[in-house]
């Protein structure tokens, strides 16, 4: 069984990254760079400071808190538990457009960072259009990790699934925490 989800996820990690080509090469960079989103960081905080001004300092423990337990949990709980090797690591005539980062690739930080803010502000402002979007934009961080090379697409589902997990603990405290519905 997981011999068959080894050779899905190759064939699906080929696909994206060989299907590649320059023209995109340099944007694909920049969607990755996490210090990228930071004007959509500050938006994010600004709407979420208008929606909740008296449950502001709350909101932004739990997203600290959020994003923590989204990336070290990733490192700790799956990447050196795992030690996948990321494809630029193990497999051969890939497209490599940037540095291959570290070892280890299950499950992708840059996705259940991603998929954690999206799921959280989600559950917290119940906007369906921002949730949508936010989804996306965490879509596409995941989507150019594995254009990149630097990551198998179970890697960036299984950093979702975390980001998920991670969201719905953090909201619950949350929730609890500020003894209110929101």
């Amino acid at each position: 069984m997981i011999e068959w989800l080894n050779k899905i996820d190759t064939f699906l990690f080929h696909l994206i990254n060989q299907n590649g080509f320059e023209d995109i090469d340099s944007l694909m960079l920049i969607v990755s760079n996490k210090l990228t989103w930071t004007p959509l960081y500050f938006l994010l905080l600004y709407v979420l400071f208008t929606k909740l001004k008296s449950k502001i300092v709350w909101v932004i423990f739990s997203l600290v808190a959020l994003i923590f337990l989204a990336d070290s949990g990733s490192v700790y709980f799956f990447k050196n538990v795992f030690e996948r090797l990321r494809p630029c690591h193990q497999l051969e005539n890939i497209r490599i457009v940037s540095d291959c980062g570290g070892l280890y690739s299950f499950i992708s930080s840059h996705a259940s960072n991603s998929f954690a803010i999206a799921f959280f502000i989600g559950l917290v402002l119940r906007k369906i259009k921002l949730f949508i979007f936010l989804f996306s934009w965490a879509t596409i961080i995941g989507y150019s990790r594995i254009y990149l090379g630097v990551h198998f697409p179970f890697d960036i589902l299984g950093g979702m699934f975390w980001g998920f997990f991670c969201s719905i603990t953090i909201y619950l405290i949350f929730k609890k925490k500020l003894n209110a519905t929101i």
